[in-house]
């Protein structure tokens, strides 16, 4: 059982990476499609092989979650801020304005950073007033 805020924060977002994954690696042609990816030689190739590794972060993410691993959970923030705007970039570039693929993508990985980002400072603030409050 998770013992800190932050740790159920990463643990949902392996656990949403771990499904999309498994879903991705079932059926590419349905991401594909959802994000306007050209259908030529080696696309669903390519998406299957992105869902795997979905998979395996889920595996990670859900382990480091286990661990209170706070190291990971902090480094997981600006990477996936970047993962952010490389979405949010595709879906502008692609027209997707109307919550497609690479938005909805997008927003779930900025709005998993900003939730495990706030989670981490309240962790550290909690863990703060404890020690004080400590004889």
């Amino acid at each position: 059982m998770p013992r800190s805020f932050a740790a159920i924060t990463i643990h949902l977002f392996g656990i949403s990476a771990f499904i999309a994954g498994t879903l991705t690696t079932i059926s590419p042609a349905i991401t594909a499609s959802n994000l306007s990816l050209p259908a030529i030689p080696g696309t669903l190739e390519s998406v299957q092989a992105n869902g795997l590794a979905a998979i395996a972060m889920g595996i990670y993410y859900n382990i480091a979650g286990y661990q209170e691993n706070r190291t990971f959970m902090i480094a997981t923030v600006p990477m996936r801020l970047l993962t952010t705007m490389v979405f949010l970039k595709s879906a502008a570039q692609a027209g997707d304005v109307d919550g497609g693929g690479w938005m909805t993508a997008g927003l779930w990985e900025g709005l998993g950073a900003l939730a495990t980002a706030i989670a981490l400072w309240a962790d550290s603030k909690a863990k703060t007033k404890n020690r004080k409050s400590s004889p």
